[in-house]
């Protein structure tokens, strides 16, 4: 918790009027009378406050050269014994120990504590004053044996701690060395204070005080102390004890009230503070609700227009909603047709490059064969003609070899035998040679003319008969090739009028006329010179 906010005030003030001098003479004789002054800090916790004067006569009584707190807290006690100090214008050392994370008997607080209490502490007393954060073992090998006055123990307070802090600080206390122990009539939880205590008052000289927890002042010094220590530590009479207990309880009970009372007018001037904010928090809520029952009406009449434009509202939105609908199913449709225009343009394009190219193969085929083949005809005939040619003169000179064999057939009745073969031969050629007999006329007066023994005769037959038996020969070679070449020529005529047959039925095919047509419903898709293409090479095909 943060500490409350300290009185400033430096200036020594009375403590309380009640106590008046003629008391301080009965309990105390001398001194200054500094532990009557108003402390110039006084923050939470309180239990300390109720020992502050004590703490300012013991400063002023024993007049330390060092000064150690174990356990400083937020600083009430601590900064009690600087005051001391300051006030009096000792030549002093002071040490404030401690760790600032706090422990379960004085709960843990945050690093605010620390700070608020150097903010404090560092320009008022930070020239013989020194905040040593670590722990109490850590700040031993800080300090030399026998060097300490006056040490205040108020860190843990379990018995096994105290008596530790006690054991390991003992041998640092000087030959005039006074030890105070906070918290001696506490009993309750894990304190052992008041346990510790009473082992060290059979031990040491001691005075105690029971008031705001307790505090106990023990003597471990081995040289005499200071008089008015002295005479502390000297009285035995109860009411000499009841009557310094009561001086010094009755100092610290006026600083515990005067705090007490600051802290309620503390917590009522903020109270204060408080109501004023709600009494100004509250005129605003009223003149809200005054401006909201002004508002009331304008706002019920734009009720009305909010529910008539929410209804407009949601009749646009139902027809937002419906176009949208539609919208979507269009373009659903859309991207259909698009898909299958698109997927029968392929299939077109597709089935066009198969056509073409199946008609190009085919016709460069049909037309390498028709090459050839009217090349072979050509040859043919050209081999015809001149077969023609020679039959011819072979029919002339057969024609006039019958004419003389006719007018010689008496007198080679002889030699009939021999020239039977090349007579039957003739005839067989008869037929075909009728169409010379004209032009053999004139041979036959030749013929007659040279017609000598039947023997030259005979010869000259055999002669011309070899002769039209080579022209026969040669004539039906040439005739068998031709009939070959006409054979082949009927089979590529077949061949093309099959292919013709064929084409005009795959013109006449349902699923190609239906692609057409289909095609033809893409009139706004497909360019027109594209579909004059298509429709010529589908339905044409053309090169």
């Amino acid at each position: 918790m943060r500490p409350a906010k300290q009185d400033q005030a430096h200036q020594p003030t009375l403590v309380s009027s009640s106590v008046d001098s003629h008391e301080r003479r009965v309990v105390f004789a001398g001194g200054t009378g500094i532990e009557l002054q108003y402390p110039a800090r006084l923050v939470w916790p309180s239990p300390w406050i109720g020992h502050i004067p004590f703490a300012l006569w013991l400063v002023e009584a024993l007049r330390p050269r060092v000064l150690v707190e174990l356990g400083v807290h937020s600083g009430n006690s601590y900064c009690a014994f600087l005051q001391g100090v300051q006030s009096l214008g000792l030549t002093a050392q002071c040490h404030g120990i401690d760790h600032w994370r706090g422990d379960e008997h004085s709960d843990h607080y945050s690093d605010d504590v620390y700070a608020e209490l150097c903010a404090y502490h560092d320009p008022l007393y930070g020239t013989f004053s020194t905040l040593l954060r670590a722990t109490f073992e850590e700040a031993l090998p800080y300090f030399s044996d026998r060097s300490i006055d006056l040490l205040h123990i108020d860190g843990f307070h379990t018995y096994d701690a105290v008596a530790k802090d006690f054991s390991d600080w003992l041998p640092k206390m000087s030959a005039r060395g006074v030890v105070l122990f906070h918290d001696i009539n506490v009993r309750e939880r894990d304190f052992g204070v008041w346990r510790f205590w009473e082992e060290i008052a059979e031990r040491y000289p001691t005075q105690a005080f029971v008031h705001s927890h307790g505090l106990g002042l023990a003597y471990v010094g081995s040289e005499p102390p200071p008089a008015s220590l002295r005479t502390l530590l000297a009285a035995s009479d109860p009411d000499a004890i009841g009557r310094i207990r009561s001086y010094f309880a009755r100092l610290g009970t006026s600083l515990v009230d005067r705090f007490a009372r600051r802290q309620a007018e503390d917590i009522a001037s903020r109270v204060r503070a408080s109501e004023a904010e709600l009494d100004a928090t509250r005129a605003e809520l009223r003149r809200q609700v005054e401006a909201a029952d002004s508002y009331r009406l304008e706002l019920g009449n734009a009720t009305a227009r909010v529910a008539l434009l929410e209804d407009e509202l949601t009749r646009t939105k139902a027809d937002i909603a419906y176009q949208i609908e539609g919208a979507a199913k269009l373009q659903r449709e859309l991207s259909a047709s698009r898909a299958e225009a698109a997927r029968q343009a392929e299939a077109a394009a597709r089935l066009q490059q198969e056509l073409f190219s199946a008609s190009r193969a085919e016709a460069s085929r049909q037309a390498e064969a028709v090459a050839a083949l009217e090349q072979e005809l050509s040859a043919s005939r050209a081999e015809a003609a001149r077969q023609t040619e020679s039959i011819g003169a072979l029919q002339q000179q057969c024609a006039a070899a019958r004419s003389e064999l006719a007018r010689l057939s008496d007198a080679a009745r002889l030699s009939r035998m021999d020239t039977q073969k090349a007579t039957e031969r003739i005839a067989l050629l008869t037929e075909e040679l009728a169409a010379a007999r004209a032009e053999i006329g004139p041979q036959r007066s030749t013929a007659d003319a040279t017609r000598g023994s039947s023997e030259e005769r005979t010869a000259q037959v055999a002669a011309l008969e070899e002769q039209l038996r080579r022209a026969r020969d040669q004539t039906s070679e040439a005739f068998a090739q031709r009939e070959r070449a006409t054979q082949l020529l009927r089979q590529q005529i077949a061949t093309t009028a099959a292919l013709q047959r064929e084409v005009a039925g795959f013109r006449q095919n349902p699923a190609l006329t239906a692609l057409v047509n289909r095609l033809a419903t893409f009139r706004h898709v497909i360019p027109a010179p594209v579909k004059r293409y298509i429709k010529n090479r589908l339905l044409g095909l053309r090169p």
